[in-house]
């Protein structure tokens, strides 16, 4: 399990660096030349290692400020059939609004439903 929680970190890194969707980092050549090693070696052990390592020169780099936020506080019109999803994004993918949402209510009204 322990190298997946790892796998998942480095994946964590490559979206916000070593040139992922959302890069901002100006990365040294040593973060660089030690993901190209991750992604070469199929020892998982010497793997780790380079993780570790990779995650050491990050902190000690400081690319990232990572904040500890515990509580997620959503307020919701009694209305809205809300969906909380456990991650780190607002996903509305399933939340919704029922009969007695305004927005509802006033498409209703102005098509003579009501």
């Amino acid at each position: 399990m322990l190298v997946v929680e790892r796998v998942a970190a480095l994946h964590r890194v490559d979206l916000f660096a070593l040139d992922g969707p959302y890069d901002w980092v100006l990365e040294e050549p040593e973060l660089q030349q030690l993901y190209t090693q991750v992604l070469r070696t199929v020892d998982r052990e010497h793997q780790q290692t380079l993780i570790r390592q990779m995650e050491r020169h990050t902190r000690d780099q400081a690319y990232f400020l990572f904040l500890y936020n515990p509580i997620k506080l959503y307020a919701v019109n009694k209305a809205v059939d809300f969906v909380p999803y456990i991650n780190t994004t607002l996903n509305l993918a399933e939340t919704s609004v029922t009969e007695q949402h305004w927005s509802v209510r006033e498409a209703q009204k102005a098509s003579g439903r009501e």
